[in-house]
């Protein structure tokens, strides 16, 4: 996961190496990209959007213990795309009758 600012700072850098992001959470909405189809600069990376994994985690999750009713979710709020993966596994919780208990983790240096 990249430090929050490291990818726009290195955008900012260079508009012609090649800047591969690992993982980051719809970098069209953050605005690093223009289209998902198009993304014109020099970003680059396997793209999709994690947050849609966040509740199929916890379908799995229930799949495999059905009388699942309570889990607990550690998350960086400070991640881009932690909100929005925070919503998404709300969402999946809700229609699986499951019950969360929200553990902010930040990470000391930010």
């Amino acid at each position: 996961m990249a430090l929050p600012g490291a990818v726009e700072a290195a955008r900012d850098a260079t508009k012609t190496i090649p800047i591969v992001v690992p993982s980051i959470d719809n970098p069209v909405e953050i605005g690093l990209v223009a289209s998902l189809a198009h993304p014109g600069g020099n970003i680059t990376g396997p793209g999709g959007t994690t947050s849609e994994l966040s509740g199929k985690r916890l379908e799995l999750l229930k799949e495999a213990i059905p009388k699942l009713a309570r889990v607990a979710v550690l998350w960086n709020p400070a991640n881009l795309g932690a909100p929005r993966q925070w919503k998404e596994t709300q969402s999946s919780a809700r229609l699986l009758g499951v019950t969360l208990q929200s553990h902010e983790v930040k990470d000391p240096f930010f």
